[in-house]
């Protein structure tokens, strides 16, 4: 297990980092700041979807990718970035940088958290996270080049058996999409990303494949809708998802 810690620097007060004691990579909060790592010439890139806050870069040899927490819909023309502070443990970024540790603890395949920033000032907080790069692709931006590389039905079924053992531990995905749902670039091993906001659930009475439960695998569904570009492959593949997820996830729950 990799040592956490929590620090909270003399020379800058309300400012939190929680991040891995990783070896070879001694921890330094520049990773935060986009404008002193490109100025480095660290920057690789940033995110084509999303609202302008990723970022990927370079750091100790690893490639990291940062994200900063913005607001969408109407509410971000009040405040792009900041948040109504009620407690350290509270914040996005140190909410999701726990629970992606604990996942990835459990041997989830997620995005490895390594370091989150809390930045509180009066009534509000700015926050940023820093995970470890996938070397994958979205599931959106797979859907774009299936005439080129057509997704397996064991893909498709690796997805629905990843999402219930996501199911099976409790765990509410806020937004589950095609966007987070990540495929390895070699093989096609199924991992997700962006737990802003997941949330521990006690499973459906019953039967756990209803309720939020279900709820997330049609948001994903809506998701796949707006995106896929061969009806029948999507038709196909979201039925082999389905049916792996709700068998999967009944055997994980049993007894």
């Amino acid at each position: 297990m990799i040592p956490i810690v929590t620090e909270c620097p003399d020379k800058l007060p309300g400012t939190t980092w929680r991040y891995c004691q990783v070896p070879d990579l001694a921890f330094d909060p520049i990773i935060f700041d986009e404008q002193q790592l490109s100025a480095r010439k660290m920057i690789t890139g940033a995110a084509k979807a999303g609202r302008g806050n990723t970022f990927f870069f370079t750091f100790g040899g690893q490639a990291l990718v940062l994200r900063h927490y913005h607001r969408g819909g109407l509410v971000q023309r009040l405040s792009k970035d900041r948040y109504l502070f009620t407690g350290l443990e509270r914040t996005r970024s140190m909410h999701e940088f726990d629970v992606m540790a604990q996942l990835h603890q459990q041997g989830f395949p997620v995005s490895v958290p390594y370091a989150c920033q809390v930045v509180h000032q009066g009534l509000f907080y700015r926050a940023s996270l820093v995970t470890h790069k996938l070397d994958a692709q979205t599931l959106a931006e797979r859907l774009a080049t299936l005439t080129l590389r057509p997704l397996t039905q064991k893909v498709w079924a690796d997805m629905g058996e990843t999402l219930a053992r996501l199911h099976a531990k409790g765990i509410y995905h806020a937004d589950l999409n095609a966007h987070n749902i990540m495929l390895n670039e070699d093989n096609d091993k199924v991992s997700v990303i962006d737990f802003d906001r997941a949330q521990p659930r006690t499973l459906p009475a019953g039967n756990p494949a209803s309720g939020w439960c279900l709820s997330n695998i049609q948001r994903l569904e809506r998701s796949l809708v707006k995106i896929s570009s061969d009806d029948q492959a999507y038709a196909d593949g979201l039925a082999t998802l389905k049916h792996h997820w709700a068998q999967n996830l009944k055997s994980l729950t049993a007894g």
